[in-house]
């Protein structure tokens, strides 16, 4: 890491600090240096020590000093069911298939990895408890911080832990001591909490616990690590599922696309990593779409945890067929030339050769919008399926819904197009317009004002992005003048 850049660091000590622990740890360097220098100082001062040589040597030598330095870079937050959505994921999806597949005995494994202080492994237990899975449960949560999981353990809170939208769940189950709340021996005893450092290649492991999980939770975590140890992660986290098991990251989780060999599904508010199991075959559900698991960059295979017995060896898979070559620039050209004159069938023609590019498809797609738009929606869905982190195509297929009229379909489409990208303000706009028409007044106000803060972030005569050529000061506009007329109609309304 080096000591250049916009600020000035204190000493050259903080760098030396930072340096190691991206070599131990896998994390990133820190995108508020001040921070990051405060928590040194913080981490230093409980170990007595104000000299960098002496605390360097001691953090290479003492793995606890390095956890407690490790709580200090990175952030701890969590309430009781937070992200609700994901919560009912494990309610609708999860659960039916897991019982469909294993049956109505089955004990359910459930890991909440980075618990922090509790309140997500609990709140994944109280769920289980409000589908009656009482004793068919384990849950495990594990965290870097032991002082966290001294608190988990605990199980103590304040109304901190009760600000998200459905902590009332969890109500029943506390007793009210002053303004703390302790959890219920009921809930309480069916979580059991460990150390774990995830960046470490430790697990899976029978001594840790972590194995054959069919639900994992790792979210807001990786955030933290670079590129490679996000990658070592992938895997572990991939093996460490049972067979059918999912796994949920978090909103600004990096994607672990190709990193592992998971199936990925895109709901309506994000993306989950499913293991499959051999038996099964991709399933489309009523919000999710499967998507076929990619080859991982190849890597050491993981051993088997500790005093698991070696499996056989994987059947040799079918060979995968030639690749299809991604469009060189001249046929792109051509085709991009084409939509621009407005031959559609010779730019969907040149472009359809191309299914394995997003950038194709989506000059397919816009093609054959101005031929049948029946044809161009399927075209954009069958593409969204074969890319699922291209936003541009979940952004088309939104347009083309919206063109239809099938706006609950189109707004599916359009929060995933911001899932994935959530600069793109003619997403945002189309948003606006979607809400609008459905109703829903607050909404559509908040993406037209989101639009138009993107958009002036920009210079006036600049093009937006996936705009057609609109430029940012007259699509600010727009969006101001949507707003306006909303906030007027309102107040017509009142008077």
């Amino acid at each position: 890491m080096s000591s250049d850049g916009p600020w000035s660091w204190r000493h050259p000590g903080y760098v030396a600090v930072l340096d190691l622990v991206a070599a131990r740890a896998g994390l990133l360097p820190p995108s508020c240096p001040s921070a990051a220098m405060e928590g040194i100082d913080r981490a230093m001062t409980r170990a007595g020590l104000s000299d960098f040589d002496t605390y360097l040597a001691r953090l290479e030598a003492d793995a606890a000093m390095m956890d407690d330095l490790l709580v200090e870079l990175t952030i701890g937050e969590t309430y009781f069911f937070r992200n609700p959505e994901h919560f009912q994921f494990v309610r609708h999806e999860v659960l039916p298939d897991v019982r469909r597949r294993r049956g109505p005995g089955h004990v359910l494994r459930a890991w909440s990895a980075g618990c922090a202080s509790g309140e997500e492994p609990y709140s994944l237990a109280v769920l289980l408890l409000e589908e009656g899975y009482g004793g068919l449960m384990e849950v495990r949560g594990t965290d870097v911080s032991r002082a966290a999981l001294a608190r988990a353990r605990v199980a103590n809170y304040g109304e901190w832990s009760l600000r998200g939208p459905e902590a009332d769940r969890m109500r029943p189950f506390l007793h009210s001591e002053g303004k703390r709340y302790t959890l219920d021996p009921e809930v309480r005893d069916r979580v059991h909490f460990g150390y774990l450092n995830l960046a470490e290649d430790t697990w899976p492991s029978l001594a840790h616990g972590i194995w054959g999980m069919d639900v994992i939770f790792c979210r807001n975590v990786l955030i933290y690590f670079n590129r490679p140890t996000i990658a070592a992660v992938a895997r572990r986290l991939h093996a460490s599922l049972a067979d059918g098991g999912f796994l949920i990251t978090g909103p600004s989780d990096p994607s672990l696309s190709g990193l592992a060999p998971f199936e990925t599904l895109l709901t309506d508010w994000g993306i989950v990593y499913h293991r499959p199991a051999p038996s099964d075959s991709p399933t489309v559900h009523p919000v999710l779409t499967f998507l076929p698991p990619r080859e991982p960059p190849p890597a050491e295979r993981l051993p088997p945890p500790p005093g698991a017995s070696t499996p056989p060896a994987p059947a040799m898979p079918a060979p995968l067929p030639e690749p299809i070559p991604a469009p060189g620039p001249v046929e792109l050209d051509a085709a991009r030339r084409a939509l621009a004159l407005g031959d559609w069938r010779e730019a969907a023609r040149l472009a359809g050769a191309f299914e394995e590019d997003p950038g194709a498809a989506a000059v397919a797609v816009r093609a054959l919008a101005n031929l049948d738009p029946l044809a161009a929606v399927r075209a954009c869905a069958k593409a969204s399926a074969r890319h699922p982190l291209a936003a541009e195509l979940r952004y088309l297929e939104a347009l083309l819904l919206l063109g239809l009229g099938r706006l609950t379909e189109s707004e599916r489409a359009a929060r995933q197009a911001l899932y994935l990208d959530p600069s793109l303000a003619v997403a945002h706009l189309m948003l606006g317009h979607i809400l609008r028409r459905q109703g829903d007044t607050e909404g559509a106000r908040r993406a037209f004002r989101t639009a138009e803060s993107l958009c002036a972030t920009l210079p006036p005569e600049a093009p937006v992005p996936l705009a057609d050529g609109e430029r940012a000061g007259h699509l600010a506009e727009v969006a101001r003048r949507e707003r306006t007329r909303m906030d007027e109609a309102l107040e017509e309304t009142r008077g």
